[in-house]
């Protein structure tokens, strides 16, 4: 294929996307008895008709004139737009599709084939602007670089004209040098606020290149619902509404087929065969919809059928048989009993087939959703039938976070579950047996001090106190934090890569060389176990267990650390800076077996209590580790040259890169 020719199919592929989409919709319309344009119709088809005929696609061209024909016929009124008519342009819609489908021949070999993909316009010259702009700033900072060079020749004067001159000249040039090293520092400061801005344009605009019309996600799935059905054999069609709003492709593709999971869970287990819809009262056909709606950063896919909803007895039977719900124990109720459907392996299909029954649908459905950092949950509808929901953020790339102190700690909360930022006064906490509740709207509310769900020490409160009511799954409460601190847009790591065993950690992100936990919310409103005391206590000294000193002024890197090496049967002591952690060291009171220090601390940095160590007879064989955020080659070279056993930078942390350094040590 030669170059233009795949320039000319990437075209027609987006000109496709456009006219099947508009089809689509023009036959759901003819479906539900709603007016449709024919004349419109009749043009989409005739332009599908010439793009394919211009892209060597003779199939999509064949299915395009017959449509087109078939639209003139219905238009002249030479016939009628009933369901035999609707039943073929469908078909030819389809044949359209099928025509359009890319070849993929044998490449012989593993090569990978070459990707291609749509972006507006738009986006890429706001990309090129930015850039420029960028380009610009850089280029600016010369004139730092100038002024620096003529000042340094100033002071390089000055040395002679000191030894032979008065005192005032020395002065004066004194006071002239000191005047401009003043201006370059504000020149200094102005270009890099200005590179900082410019820097987040950038990363905007190019975050903008990653996004996708919604609406694309759900391309297909039309005539995916219908052929489910018909292979079980009933009558559904798939209704989605408008949506104009954007989303990372990387989220839309990670959804795609969970979404289609959850089609075939409601064709097999929701919709009704046409005589007993009948019979109910209701039409032969089954209808599902999709409607998505975005707020605030955050997308929701609610998917509901009209079909016989869920099965409350089937569901306790299976989650008995599973071992899910004891055998003597009452079965649970309402969304308890129904979270059982997203268990890995549970389905109250009667047998194994293409459409479901295999007893990952679901288990899919609410994995995919908690690795995008949201959630997923299934309810009955109001008036029958059943309504799943998926609720994720709209990009992968950042988040908007409140940030919040709890104690000497900051932690973060993802902004789109902030309902309320309240001052509280204490008299108005109401105990209620072992929670407390506050009155939120009318609606009494369970309170969580968040210093006592992490296991840290809070600030002296004052005469009211701040509070942030936080809603997941359709639940609110209320958590009690020292301060509020910053709304900020940031990059959120993979929680699992750090602290796996944390489990109300949605993430992490690093913030001015510092390691910040975001909480997850669901996990906050539901678990009535988080204000257990103090989740992090050492362990008895007479395990036996080997002894790690941590040595860093950072509360969060402090208790990631200790969580990860307690977890491994380890033994921790704890020192806030590399001064009190050599004193401890030095009193001969533990049996220390290794040392994992900061570099940036108060009173004594990691470099001199390394250098301390090394040159302390006694402590010299000690091993050493430096977990640090300063990853520059020379601050590395530095730490290897002091004597450290390892140098592990915060940047490229996780937590089995820290084990497996700790076990080859000792």
């Amino acid at each position: 294929m030669d170059e233009l020719q795949a320039e000319l199919l990437v075209a027609f592929a987006s000109e496709l996307a456009e006219h099947m989409a508009g089809i689509r919709a023009a036959l759901a319309d003819a479906d539900a008895g709603r007016p449709v344009d024919l004349r419109e119709f009749s043009r989409r088809a005739h332009s599908l008709k010439g793009a394919a005929r211009a892209v060597e696609l003779p199939d999509s061209e064949a299915a395009a004139h017959e449509a087109e024909a078939l639209l003139l016929a219905i238009e002249r009124g030479d016939r009628a737009m009933d369901a035999a008519a609707i039943a073929d342009l469908r078909r030819l819609a389809d044949a359209i599709e099928d025509g359009a489908a890319p070849d993929t021949p044998d490449t012989g070999g593993d090569a990978e084939p070459e990707r291609r993909l749509a972006v507006s316009g738009n986006h890429v010259e706001q990309l090129g602007q930015s850039l420029h702009v960028m380009a610009t700033q850089i280029a600016e900072q010369g004139q730092v670089a100038d002024r620096l060079s003529g000042l340094a020749d100033d002071l390089a004067a000055l040395a002679p004209l000191l030894a032979t001159a008065g005192d005032s000249e020395a002065a004066r040039r004194m006071r002239q040098a000191i005047g401009e090293l003043d201006r370059i520092r504000r020149l200094h400061g102005r270009l890099r606020d200005a590179l900082d801005r410019s820097g987040t344009e950038l990363e905007r605009d190019g975050e903008r290149l990653l996004l996708q019309p919604v609406a694309t996600l759900f391309d297909g799935y039309e005539r995916a619902v219908r052929e489910l059905a018909a292979a079980e054999g009933k009558d559904a069609r798939l209704v989605t509404t408008d949506t104009d709003g954007e989303a990372d492709r990387r989220v839309l593709n990670a959804l795609r087929d969970p979404l289609l999971h959850v089609l075939r869970n409601a064709v097999r287990h929701g919709i009704e065969p046409p005589d007993r819809r009948r019979a109910t009262g209701k039409e032969a056909g089954g209808t599902i919809a999709i409607d998505t709606r975005i707020d605030r950063g955050r997308m929701t896919i609610t998917i509901r059928d009209d079909g016989a909803g869920l099965d409350d007895a089937a569901i306790v039977r299976r989650g008995r048989a599973a071992g899910l719900i004891a055998p003597d124990a009452p079965a649970p109720r309402g969304a308890a009993l129904h979270a059982l459907l997203f268990e890995q392996g549970f389905s109250t299909a009667d047998r194994l087939d293409e459409v479901a029954g295999r007893g990952i649908g679901l288990s899919v459905v609410a994995e995919v959703a908690r690795r995008l950092h949201g959630t997923a949950t299934i309810a009955p509808a109001p008036g029958g039938g059943t309504i799943v929901s998926i609720a994720v953020p709209v990009t992968l790339t950042r988040r908007t976070l409140l940030l919040v102190e709890v104690g000497d700690m900051v932690c973060a909360l993802p902004a789109d579950a902030v309902a309320q930022v309240l001052r509280v006064d204490p008299a108005d906490l109401a105990p209620s047996g072992s929670d407390l509740l506050l009155p939120v709207d009318g609606d009494p509310l369970p309170v969580l001090y968040l210093a006592d769900a992490l296991g840290v020490a809070a600030a002296e409160p004052g005469a009211l106190l701040r509070a942030v009511v936080i809603a997941a799954d359709g639940l609110r409460r209320v958590l009690i934090v020292d301060d509020l601190r910053d709304v900020r847009a940031l990059l959120v790591g993979d929680a699992t890569a750090i602290a796996a065993d944390l489990p109300m950690l949605l993430g992490t992100v690093l913030l001015n060389g510092e390691v910040v936990l975001v909480l997850d919310p669901v996990h906050l409103v539901r678990d009535r176990t988080a204000a257990a005391p103090r989740p992090f206590a050492v362990p008895n000294a007479e395990t036996g267990a080997k002894t790690i000193l941590v040595v860093d002024d950072s509360i969060t890197t402090r208790t990631l650390e200790r969580s990860i090496l307690e977890a491994q049967g380890y033994r921790v002591l704890i020192e806030v800076d590399g001064l009190a952690g050599l004193e401890r060291l030095r009193s001969g009171l533990d049996a220390i077996d290794l040392v994992v220090a900061d570099v940036e601390m108060p009173r004594m940095d990691g470099f001199g209590l390394l250098a301390a160590i090394r040159n302390d007879p006694a402590l010299r064989s000690l091993p050493v580790i430096m977990m640090t955020s300063r990853n520059s080659p020379d601050d590395i070279e530095r730490g290897l040259s002091l004597g450290a056993d390892a140098y592990v930078t915060k940047q490229d942390f996780d937590q089995g890169m820290l084990i497996g350094v700790v076990q080859q040590l000792i």
